[in-house]
């Protein structure tokens, strides 16, 4: 059984590896000049380039951003994989992981960016490792934990 709730936690603790990850590899490798501005081209896309001069509340609501929509595609994982047992049993949990990781790299750099007229300066390396890796295998091992959970009747 997997639980809308464990698609909400699970969305939110992958949503906060991913965002390590982006804030990690945005200072230490890529060298962006803005910390966090993979998040604060989100910010800007909503609210125009007057964010800019604002760059701590462009990136907390670039990470509020983030988290939410790490939320809702988490319930929305959930919800499928409480209907697709090869989402949440191991092996195959992680081929459903890293499908949902290119997905979810589909929706940030296919549908978002262009949606909100974002220049998307991600190296495309960045992207899909840390989608796949640091979001989608994330979350599909949270789901595949917390049914085991649920069948050992610990929750």
């Amino acid at each position: 059984m997997v639980r809308w709730s464990d698609g909400l936690y699970g969305g939110l603790i992958a949503g906060l590896v991913s965002a390590l990850f982006f804030l990690f590899v945005g200072v230490a490798i890529v060298h962006e000049p803005v910390l966090g501005e993979y998040f604060v081209r989100f910010s800007v896309g909503i609210f125009g380039s007057r964010m800019e001069s604002l760059p701590l509340v462009a990136l907390l609501f670039g990470l509020f951003l983030h988290f939410l929509s790490a939320a809702v595609f988490g319930i929305f994982y959930a919800n499928i994989a409480s209907r697709f047992k090869p989402s949440w049993t191991a092996p195959t949990s992680v081929l459903c992981g890293i499908c949902y990781g290119f997905f979810m790299y589909f929706i940030a750099e296919d549908v978002t960016v262009p949606v909100l007229h974002v220049i998307s300066y991600t190296p495309l390396w960045e992207a899909l490792l840390g989608n796949i890796v640091f979001h989608g295998l994330v979350i599909s091992e949270y789901i595949t934990i917390a049914h085991r959970r649920h069948l050992a009747g610990l929750a």
